[in-house]
């Protein structure tokens, strides 16, 4: 034929790029997932917050979790929370606690989340779609929602 020439890739023969790396249960060796390995290991070692974007769907809670567990945190607690799964009318008590009475079915203080998570991680997933009840929840207790950023 003309003009073909044939192509051989051997890159079963490719050694890891990243034999140093955590993999933190993440698959894979792309360049994509090098970077990502290596932020992780950045980000666990700060002491604010940090903001993981990404679609629904894209592996947010692992690298949560793999931020926690390279982390100085990673013998306190992890807490996980689903933000569009709590109704508005419960936020501030789920996220914040409740004494006993605070509301119909307080039968006994509640500890929230942030306190469960305390000295750990608290992960709010879904946390753009939550509700305007709960934002103003937050603002109350001198805390931000980051906007939802655009698709």
């Amino acid at each position: 034929m003309v003009g073909y020439r044939p192509v051989v890739l051997l890159l079963h023969l490719q050694p890891p790029l990243t034999p140093n790396l955590p993999r933190h249960g993440l698959i894979g060796d792309s360049g994509a997932m090098i970077r990502l390995r290596q932020e992780i290991q950045l980000g666990a070692r700060l002491t604010t917050s940090v903001l993981l974007r990404g679609a629904s769907g894209t592996g947010k809670e692992l690298v949560a979790r793999a931020l926690h567990d390279a982390s100085i945190r990673r013998d306190r607690p992890l807490v996980t929370v689903n933000m569009s799964a709590i109704p508005p009318t419960l936020a501030a008590a789920e996220l914040f606690g409740a004494r006993k009475g605070a509301f119909t079915g307080a039968d006994r203080a509640k500890p929230g989340f942030f306190a469960a998570a305390d000295g750990g991680t608290l992960f709010l997933d879904e946390i753009g779609d939550t509700h305007a009840v709960v934002r103003t929840s937050w603002r109350a207790h001198n805390l931000s929602i980051p906007p939802k950023p655009p698709l």
